[in-house]
C-alpha cells in the first residue's frame, strides 16, 4: 500500500498532485480529507501496489520454492458505495446537459467508532454561471439532487448512505459563514439576556449552528416552527 498527503489551495489539486506523484489513475486511489478550509485541503491518497504485496505475503515469484499466486483485488462495501455514487451522479448530470466531472473523497470520521466517515461528491470542470445554477437559491438545487442520488443509491443498495455533493466549494463557505453567524448572534443574545430567532433553514444548515455553539456554556439552540419555516432559536442559559 502506498500513501501520500498533500496539502494544496483545494481539494481537487491536493489529489492532482498526489496522483500525479504516485502515477495513478482516480480510479485505483482511495481519496481521503484529512483537513479542509476555504483556503487549503490535505488529503491523504492510497493505492494497493498488487506486486509488492504479492511479493511480501508470498515471496519472490522467482523463488520456486513459493507458490506462484495471482491476486485479483476486490472493492469493499465503502469502494463498491462510492464508486457507485460516482457512476449515479455522472449519469444525472448527464441527463441535465451537464459537462463535468465527479470527484470522490471520504472524510474519515473523527471520535467515535460509532460514526461513520463521509463521502462527498465534489462537481468540477463547470463554469461559474452553471455552478450559480446548480447551487440554486440557498442551496436548494443541490440539496434536491444530494436527496436524489442518495435514494438512487438506497434502491441499489437496500440502506442509506449519507452522501453529500458539493460544488465551487459551496458547503465550506456555507459552513463558514453560518458559523460566524451563530457566533455573533450568540455574542448578542449574551448582552440582551434574550432569546434571538434566526431566520428559516434547512436541516443541513441548521445542524452547524446547533453544533457550533453546543458547547458555548451562556448559551443554547432549539429549533421552532414546520417544514421550510423551520429555524434555530438562540437562549441565554440562566
Amino acid at each position: 500500500m502506498q500513501k501520500v498527503e498533500v496539502r494544496a489551495a483545494s481539494v481537487a489539486e491536493a489529489v492532482a498532485q498526489a496522483l500525479a506523484q504516485l502515477g495513478k489513475d482516480e480510479d485505483e486511489a482511495l481519496i481521503e480529507v484529512l483537513a479542509q478550509t476555504a483556503d487549503s485541503a490535505l488529503v491523504r491518497v492510497s493505492v494497493d501496489d498488487d506486486e509488492d504485496e504479492l511479493l511480501a505475503e508470498y515471496g519472490d515469484d522467482d523463488d520456486e520454492e513459493q507458490p506462484k499466486r495471482r491476486r485479483r483485488r476486490v472493492a469493499s462495501t465503502d469502494e463498491q458505495t462510492v464508486a457507485l455514487a460516482r457512476q449515479l451522479l455522472e449519469a444525472l448530470l448527464t441527463r441535465m446537459n451537464i459537462d463535468a466531472f465527479v470527484t470522490p473523497v471520504v472524510q474519515k470520521a473523527k471520535g467515535s467508532d460509532d460514526e461513520e466517515d463521509t463521502l462527498t461528491l465534489h462537481i468540477e470542470g463547470v463554469d461559474e454561471e452553471t455552478t450559480g445554477l446548480m447551487i440554486g437559491r440557498r442551496g436548494e438545487t443541490l440539496r434536491s439532487l444530494q436527496y436524489l442520488l442518495n435514494v438512487l443509491i438506497h434502491r441499489q443498495t437496500g440502506r442509506w448512505s449519507q452522501v453529500v455533493i458539493d460544488i465551487g466549494q459551496y458547503r465550506q463557505r456555507r459552513q463558514d459563514s453560518l458559523e460566524g453567524l451563530a457566533l455573533r448572534m450568540a455574542e448578542r443574545v449574551r448582552q440582551s439576556g434574550r432569546p434571538m430567532p434566526l431566520e428559516p433553514m434547512s436541516s443541513f444548515e441548521r445542524r452547524i449552528i446547533h453544533m457550533a455553539l453546543r458547547e458555548d456554556p451562556s448559551v443554547y439552540t432549539e429549533s421552532a416552527g414546520e417544514g421550510e419555516h423551520r429555524k434555530i432559536v438562540i437562549y441565554p442559559k440562566r
